[in-house]
């Protein structure tokens, strides 16, 4: 953007007579979309009847597109120096607010007024940010980070000398408390750990979670306990590295690797979100299914367009805390689980001893628990959410407080997890019942709900699904922008951000030609999770390497008791994807 120092007394002394169509266009203080992968230019320069121009229209955007009517005194400065291969004529820089920016529609033709409404709010702003101020910088990449503080957590006893900066801090910028707008303690803590950790148990999961208790009974809950502390220690690198570096996962790698080390990553998260969304996409069909009797695959498209609507013209917040409620009906799993009466004795010996089967089965079982519950969009989702989370207090305080959000998330979500594993294990496994259609899934569910399981388990069905799809198109976005360096972000319009959109829409494309595919919902279900968990430990590779970067983290690396968990994570997931390629080749898998 253009520096805000640019005055508006001096637009009407402009010289506008060089202005032509194909000018890029950049705003003094607001973003227009400058940096991404489309850019705003002149489409037309109005005259009125003395010849002299008295407007110019301005177009952003290829397929989220935008037009926009920007009067001559606007105008700040015009920049006649094209691009080097002249397919740019120049530059016009207009006068145009944050204020102004934010209040342009998604789709349409406005005009701007002819003089700006600069008011007291709007300068102060300027100089001193409000609370949405900071917010909107952190989004843009402008934020501001400490300064002479100590890091320290749970996991890490690394700190930081008193006068050392965190690598990103420009040297003029003074540390800042982040702004308390949360009304209570309980809201305080909660963030994205906690919203990662439950957004973990999507429809997909859940389903993945009761064929494993319907497949091997309790034989995988010590896997679950085992994944627990893995998990908490993966989520908690991931938010350090989000912290300090203030940047995304792939834009890490792209900066400090290369895109072609970027790529890959990002390759292995586009592959396992397509599966994923494809899965639970299908798992929203069962849903309505099981409530209207209708086939699954009439849903999924009109389901997709409602999603994509939302997601890119809508405030998804409100929609999202009706879904989170929906999903709360897996509640329902910890009663059944007890009022089933299940042998706890066994219960609690496969809790705590690993009992190893090298069945196909089994593995296969394993290997999409482990995808379920230490999946590659969470690690992007991380990293990403702690760069944006205004915590308050101290850095010291506010990884303390990530890591109580992490283990609040890992611990709930893996609860709910270990109790949909015994409720199924406790009523279809010990029946020698399999799971072949939602409906089946539903059935372990009887024992304490009876005729109305299945319309409980579709309504929890359907909210799951509806929440973690946003949820897995926006971190696919963000990996893929990060990789190239389009700017990226649900807080901007679809005009502003068109790449990071283009993305979100593309994924969600595939993932419904896949879903319509007419594959076996269950199996599409749990292969999507198995190959997350085959995924999965390839970015925990790259988390290791990026936080034990000294060029990256300075002193700030993580500590030895989160790369032992890091590691450990690693050897746990990738001798599962070797057992289960290795029942794949012997042919096990039919």
């Amino acid at each position: 953007m253009a520096s805000k120092k640019q005055k508006s007394e001096t637009k009407n002394t402009v010289d506008t007579t060089n202005i032509e169509p194909g000018m890029e266009v950049e705003a003094t203080r607001a973003d227009l979309g400058e940096e991404d992968v489309s850019k705003p230019k002149v489409t037309e320069v109005v005259e009125d009847q003395q010849g002299n121009v008295d407007k110019l229209v301005v177009q952003k955007g290829i397929i989220f597109r935008k037009t926009l009517e920007i009067p001559v005194g606007r105008i700040a400065s015009i920049n006649q120096e094209g691009s080097v291969d002249k397919s740019v004529p120049g530059k016009v820089i207009v006068d145009v607010s944050k204020k102004e920016a934010e209040a342009l529609t998604s789709i349409g033709t406005e005009a701007l007024e002819s003089e700006q409404q600069n008011d007291l709010l709007d300068k102060v702003e300027q100089e001193v940010p409000t609370t949405e101020g900071l917010r909107e910088l952190e989004a843009s990449k402008q934020n501001i980070q400490e300064d002479q503080i100590s890091v320290q957590s749970a996991y890490d006893d690394t700190t930081i000398p008193p006068n050392e900066k965190p690598q990103y801090m420009g040297e003029d910028e003074e540390p800042q408390e982040a702004p308390d707008k949360k009304p209570n303690v309980i809201l305080k803590i909660l963030g994205p750990g906690f919203l990662g950790g439950m957004a973990g148990n999507d429809a997909s999961a859940v389903a993945t979670y009761a064929i494993d208790g319907a497949t091997t009974g309790y034989g995988h809950l010590w896997l679950l306990l085992l994944s627990t502390p893995l998990y908490q220690a993966v989520q908690y690198a991931c938010a350090k590295i989000g912290l300090i570096t203030q940047k995304g996962l792939a834009d890490i790698l792209r900066e400090h690797y290369s895109r072609r080390v970027a790529l890959p990553a990002s390759l292995v998260l586009i592959i396992a979100n397509v599966a994923l969304i494809a899965a639970d996409l299908v798992a929203i069909g069962s849903g309505l299914e099981l409530i209207t009797g209708i086939s699954w695959v009439w849903f999924v498209i009109p389901i997709g367009i409602i999603l994509w609507y939302l997601t890119v013209y809508r405030n998804f917040e409100t929609i999202k805390k009706i879904f989170i409620v929906m999903s709360l009906a897996f509640v329902a799993y910890i009663i059944t689980a007890i009022f089933s009466h299940p042998n706890w004795g066994e219960i609690l010996i496969n809790t705590f001893v690993p009992h190893v089967d090298f069945s196909f089965i089994s593995i296969s079982s394993a290997v999409a628990l482990l995808g379920a519950t230490i999946s590659p969009y969470n690690m992007f989702w991380q990293v990403q959410g702690e760069k944006e989370e205004q915590r308050a207090g101290s850095t010291k305080q506010k990884m303390r407080g990530a890591a109580l959000d992490i283990a609040i998330g890992v611990i709930s979500g893996n609860l709910i997890a270990y109790f949909i594993i015994i409720s199924t294990a406790s009523t279809l496994f010990v029946h020698h019942q399999s799971i072949t259609t939602a409906i089946d899934a539903a059935r372990s569910l009887e024992p304490l709900l009876g005729p109305i399981a299945k319309y409980l388990f579709a309504f929890g069905l359907i909210g799951a699904g509806l929440v973690a799809i946003p949820v897995l198109l926006a971190s696919t976005s963000y990996a893929v922008a990060g990789t190239f360096g389009w700017p990226a972000g649900l807080s901007k319009k679809p005009w502003q951000n068109e790449g990071f959109y283009l993305i979100l829409t593309g994924a969600l494309v595939v993932s419904i030609a896949i879903a319509l595919i007419h594959l076996d919902p269950i199996k599409l279900i749990f292969w999507a999770n198995v190959l997350s968990g085959v995924l999965a430990p390839i970015l925990v590779i790259y988390i290791i390497v990026i936080g034990n970067s000294r060029k990256i983290m300075q002193k700030h690396r993580l500590g030895f008791i989160t790369n032992i968990g890091l590691v450990t994570t690693a050897l746990v997931m990738i001798a599962a994807a070797i057992l289960l390629f290795y029942g794949l080749a012997k042919g096990q898998a039919g």
